[in-house]
C-alpha cells in the first residue's frame, strides 16, 4: 500500500454548483430513460436530524444515480458514494499501466468524484484508520456517506453476506443507517453488460438503524 490524499477539491463550492447542474439536467434524466422508478419509504428520512450513512445492496453499476433520482434534492446533494479504489488501479498506480488506460481510467476517476461526490475506499489494502478519519470529516460536514455493505455487485440479484465496514463507521461515527432496497437494476444493467436496457426498479428505503458495540459484522 501507498499513501494516497483523498480528494477535498470536490467539497468546494465550484464543484457543487456543477453536480447541482449536471445531475439533474443530465446525469439523472438518463437514468430514468433506462430505470422506471418507484420509489418507497422516503417517509423514513423525515425525521433524521442530520446526516445518515446509506447502506444499498449492490445490483449494478446504475445503483448510485438510481438512489440519487429517488431521493429528493435535500438529500441528493448530500450523498458520497464510496467506490472502490482497486477499480482505479491505473489511475494510482500508473506505471504499471499503459498510458492509454491511465489516462482512460484517471478520467474515470475525476469525473466520478465530482459529479457523483465519490470518493476512493481501500478494500484489499491498509489503511483503514485514515479513511475512516476521512469518512468521519465528511460526515462532521454533512455528507451522507453510501457504502455497499456488500462490498461487490451480485450476478443474479441475490444479497451477498455483508462486510463489516457499515458497521464499524456507523458504530464509531454514531450516526443512523438507513438501508436501501434495490430491486430489478440487475436486469436494465446485469454485471458486465456494455449497454443497459429499460426496465421497472424499485428503490425503497427503510427505517434509519442505530448501530452500537463492537461486532461489526
Amino acid at each position: 500500500p501507498q499513501p494516497f490524499r483523498f480528494p477535498s477539491w470536490n467539497r468546494r463550492g465550484w464543484a457543487r454548483a456543477v453536480r447541482r447542474i449536471a445531475q439533474p439536467f443530465f446525469l439523472l434524466p438518463l437514468t430514468r430513460i433506462f430505470a422506471r422508478l418507484r420509489v418507497e419509504g422516503l417517509e423514513n428520512l423525515e425525521n433524521l436530524p442530520g446526516p445518515a450513512i446509506v447502506a444499498p445492496n449492490h445490483q449494478s453499476h446504475l445503483d448510485v444515480p438510481a438512489i440519487l433520482s429517488a431521493l429528493p434534492p435535500r438529500w441528493r446533494y448530500r450523498v458520497a458514494p464510496a467506490m472502490s479504489k482497486e477499480f482505479f488501479q491505473a489511475h494510482f498506480f500508473p506505471k504499471q499501466h499503459s498510458a492509454g488506460s491511465v489516462f482512460t481510467n484517471s478520467l474515470n476517476y475525476y469525473l466520478s468524484t465530482l459529479l457523483f461526490f465519490a470518493f476512493p475506499l481501500p478494500q484489499r489494502e491498509a489503511g483503514a484508520l485514515d479513511t475512516l478519519r476521512y469518512m468521519g470529516e465528511m460526515n462532521s460536514e454533512g455528507a451522507c456517506i453510501l457504502i455497499f455493505p456488500e462490498g461487490k455487485i451480485t450476478t443474479a440479484g441475490e444479497i451477498n453476506t455483508f462486510q463489516p465496514g457499515v458497521g464499524m463507521l456507523a458504530a464509531r461515527l454514531k450516526t443512523p443507517v438507513v438501508p436501501v432496497k434495490i430491486t430489478g437494476l440487475n436486469e436494465v444493467l446485469p454485471r458486465g453488460a456494455r449497454m443497459a436496457r429499460r426496465g421497472r426498479v424499485t428503490v425503497k428505503f427503510g427505517r434509519p438503524l442505530l448501530l452500537n458495540g463492537s461486532d461489526y459484522a
